[in-house]
């Protein structure tokens, strides 16, 4: 998952309920993984 890809970090925004910048600062925190930003949204 890469933070550059808008439709990427909207969909797990709107998939996780969380805002995009949340999403975002989940990607810079555990890196490209989605599972792993899907874990750190608590989701």
């Amino acid at each position: 998952m890469a933070k550059g890809q808008d439709y990427e970090v909207r969909y797990e925004a709107k998939k996780t309920g969380r805002s995009a910048s949340a999403v975002k600062k989940a990607v810079k925190k555990v890196g490209n993984s989605r599972k792993r930003v899907e874990k750190r949204l608590g989701r």
